[in-house]
């Protein structure tokens, strides 16, 4: 008997430990969030796909419309960002959006990169002259592939998203924003939907603007968000928008006039930074999945 009764504590207290180490590894996300792991044939490698669910998703049978945000590392949690502990929030600002009805159910998928070295050579579709040390030969080039052949069909073979463009959109900040945009170019009619945050359009003499000016099937919203400050400058005039970046942004926004529903942010001092972005975040995600009022049913 008394085994039994030391063999049942030692199990209780295994299982309380276990128990406690998952919720220390998760005290940082609000809701559900799943992982992934994803192997690429197209760039030969592996990565974590992180799924943030909506409340109640096991107890519904409902499909859902479906955001996909580049590096997904720096979304949910400061301990996998890899910027300076820095991250979006994603999870907190769904979750409150979704309470206040702003927004409606939606799920979100961030697709890791592979790597700060390797992010940029999945991002940039041409050479990036300013990159210290510069990537010869990115394979960028390769990503909308990648996102239509094997990440939204992983997707949608594990969970109840809504199909078709309409129910689809995609974002990503600075060279993440970049190849978003070229994924919109290179497929068009696949997203109805996309956020360019702080993007660097800049690359190879800004080349993406004037692929942007080609008769696109663009989604039908857009979200362009973009500080005054993306250097990160000790002096700021909020006035100022001289700045390549918001330069850039306009230029894109002048492009899309008439072929898109386009919100643009310029953000008084904002800077290059996760955090920025993740406070831009409740004005892209509102201009995307506003909250439907439930028909009745007769």
């Amino acid at each position: 008997m008394k085994r039994i009764v030391i063999t049942i504590l030692v199990l209780t207290l295994t299982a309380s430990s276990l128990f406690a180490q998952k919720r220390r590894r998760n005290r940082y996300v609000v809701g559900d969030l799943r992982m992934h792991t994803l192997k690429s044939e197209v760039f030969n490698n592996t990565r974590k796909l992180r799924v943030l669910v909506p409340e109640g998703y096991n107890r519904s049978k409902a499909d859902y419309p479906v955001l996909y945000l580049n590096d997904g590392q720096n979304l949910f949690d400061p301990k996998t960002s890899q910027s300076a502990q820095l991250e979006w929030g994603v999870d907190e600002t769904i979750h409150s959006l979704v309470r206040k009805r702003r927004i409606e159910k939606i799920i979100v998928v961030g697709i890791d990169n592979a790597g700060r070295r390797e992010r940029a050579n999945e991002y940039l579709p041409w050479k990036d002259e300013f990159l210290s040390p510069p990537l010869e030969n990115p394979q960028g080039a390769y990503y909308p592939e990648f996102l239509a052949n094997e990440v939204i069909p992983f997707i949608e073979s594990k969970y109840r998203v809504r199909k078709g463009a309409d129910n689809m959109a995609i974002g990503g900040s600075s060279y993440g924003a970049l190849i978003t945009l070229f994924t919109l170019i290179e497929k068009p009619g696949m997203f109805g939907g996309a956020i360019l945050e702080s993007p660097s359009f800049y690359v190879d003499e800004a080349r993406i603007l004037s692929e942007s000016k080609a008769d696109i099937d663009w989604p039908g919203k857009i979200f362009l968000g973009v500080g005054t400050n993306e250097m990160g400058a000790k002096t700021c005039d909020p006035k100022d928008e001289s700045h390549e970046a918001v330069t850039d942004v306009k230029k894109l926004n002048a492009i899309l006039e008439g072929k898109s529903d386009v919100k643009m942010l310029i953000d008084p001092c904002g800077v290059h930074s996760e955090i920025v972005w993740g406070r831009r975040l409740t004005d892209a995600l509102v201009h995307l999945f506003p909250y439907k009022v439930p028909q009745k049913k007769l």
